[in-house]
């Protein structure tokens, strides 16, 4: 799913000066000598401008996205990017001015319409502008909050919801980005310190003739929900509403940074947010750990089962692949793909 089609609103001042410019643009043909030559230009002015304010306005809240139509992962970054129940206030709010800039339009049509002085043309159509002007002053707040929401929706990563989904997790500088990169075409930066990872990084891996989406998560923390940074939630949400199957990290060389035990809890952290999509979880760093690492390892993690790997010399990666093909098979997204399999 993307969010690229979202229109930025326009600030108040700028609609209102764009709508004067169609006034002035509109009503440029025609003399002032005689009413009925004053009236056509004065229509032409407020039809032009009132339909410009409309479709601004309609465009706005036609491309914004409705919240609860989203998946629930797309739900909750919104809900931490910007505050939802005033998000839904203010779409509500641009698709009321729009109907009532549309009636006072009307009104103002009639009363020039009307007039059998060239003074009550100017006066209704002057009567138009400062209708209008107060109503979409009275917009400003809403329409920067709109703002801020469009721009915050557009830098989502964006997510194909509808195909099998694994998520890459592990403590910070673990190799995850590396494990991405030797499993797909993605090409994340990678880099000898921890947090080098953003945000969602995606990847596709080939299976069978399902596209696999591949997704590496910036390093958890073994801190509350509360405490988490807004990288560490996208990864939390990604877990708990993408996750077809995991891919857990682990580093039993330490040369991440952050000791095995306190691994092993981001471990346990993890199984705990995706009950019921399985975790695999893999030793990495093969090339470089020695026997007694991986035993420390299998202690810590009280001899969980799980497949020693090296992301860099890409050693057990086809047993890694045929892991996670036997986890994706079961899934809904993979039958609804390949019903027949």
């Amino acid at each position: 799913m993307g969010f690229r089609h979202i229109r930025t609103p326009p600030s108040s001042d700028e609609l209102f000066e764009r709508a004067v410019r169609a006034c002035r643009e509109a009503s440029q043909a025609g003399g002032r000598s005689r009413l009925e030559k004053v009236k056509r230009r004065h229509l032409r002015c407020v039809k032009s401008s009132s339909s410009l304010v409309v479709s601004s306005l309609r465009e706005v809240y036609r491309t914004s996205p409705y919240i609860e139509r989203l998946h629930p992962f797309y739900r909750e970054l919104c809900s931490i990017a910007f505050d939802v129940n005033t998000y839904r206030l203010c779409l509500s709010r641009v698709r009321s001015v729009e109907r009532i800039v549309r009636k006072i339009a009307l009104e103002s049509l009639r009363s020039i319409n009307a007039a059998t002085e060239t003074r009550e043309v100017i006066r209704a159509r002057r009567g138009f502008f400062g209708r209008l002007g107060s109503l979409l002053e009275s917009l400003e707040e809403c329409l920067m909050l709109l703002r801020e929401a469009a721009s915050a929706m557009r830098k989502f990563p964006e997510v194909n919801t509808e195909v099998p989904s694994v998520i890459i997790a592990g403590a910070p500088n673990v190799g995850k980005s590396s494990l991405l990169r030797a499993l797909t075409r993605a090409k994340p930066e990678v880099k000898p310190y921890p947090f080098t990872t953003k945000s969602l990084i995606l990847g596709v891996l080939e299976l069978e003739r399902v596209g696999v989406q591949l997704i590496d998560t910036p390093g958890l923390l073994d801190t509350p929900l509360e405490e988490k940074s807004g990288i560490e939630r996208q990864a939390i949400l990604a877990l708990r509403h993408l996750s077809d199957a995991v891919v857990f990290v682990a580093d039993p060389t330490e040369t991440c940074g952050f000791p095995l035990d306190f691994q092993q809890k981001v471990f346990v952290q993890v199984v705990n947010l995706v009950k019921g999509s399985p975790v695999l979880l893999v030793a990495n760093k093969l090339d470089i750990a020695s026997e007694e690492h991986l035993r420390t390892f299998e202690s810590i993690f009280e001899h969980t089962e799980y497949l020693a790997i090296s992301a860099e010399k890409r050693i057990n990666l086809d047993k890694l692949v045929d892991k996670l093909h036997s986890c994706l098979r079961g899934s809904t997204k993979w039958r609804n793909l390949l019903p027949s399999t």
